[in-house]
């Protein structure tokens, strides 16, 4: 009974633990990629840590993110790019082996605590500059700025928390 329930908690407390991501999106447009937003505050700082997981996208020399919100303001955030990885691996279909290759692109952009107020306000489009294709994505309800408002709050709350003895 304690070798079942060990593993089952042990993947609870992990899964806990990883709250800092805020939205990881998978389209199903010809990119095919996965991006995850998490909020950061490094040396009281706020940074927007942003992580694109493709076959083929990756970070311009200086990339940038557009977001629009569902008031139609429009404000762009200038960041740079931290590392991009690969991961390879194979699938065996009858006697085939095919090679499966995924790159994962990190950066991290500035962001003012007046942007941050923005994303409250909810995020209709996000645009990345990522080649060789920029990302793109439109939302009809919000499902990333009240997420990254409230993590970038709550961020905000525990260094405040840490600093003061």
């Amino acid at each position: 009974m304690k070798r079942v329930l060990l593993p089952i908690l042990m993947a609870l407390l992990l899964t806990s633990c990883g709250s800092q991501i805020v939205y990881s999106h998978r389209p199903l447009a010809a990119e095919g990629c996965r991006v995850r937003y998490t909020a950061i505050y490094q040396d009281n700082a706020p940074l927007l840590f942003v992580e694109v997981m493709s076959d083929r996208l990756i970070f311009t020399g200086t990339p940038t993110i557009k977001l629009k919100t569902f008031d139609g303001e429009i404000f762009t955030l200038y960041g740079v790019s931290l590392a991009t990885s690969s991961e390879t691996s194979g699938m065996v279909i009858g006697s085939v082996v095919v090679p499966i290759s995924e790159l994962q692109a990190k950066a991290q952009f500035s962001i003012t605590d007046d942007q941050i107020k923005l994303l409250n306000k909810g995020i209709s489009k996000v645009r990345i500059s990522t080649a060789p294709i920029t990302h793109e994505r439109t939302f009809s309800q919000d499902v990333i700025g009240k997420r990254l408002f409230k993590q970038f709050e709550s961020v905000k709350k525990k260094n405040k928390r840490i600093l003061i003895p």
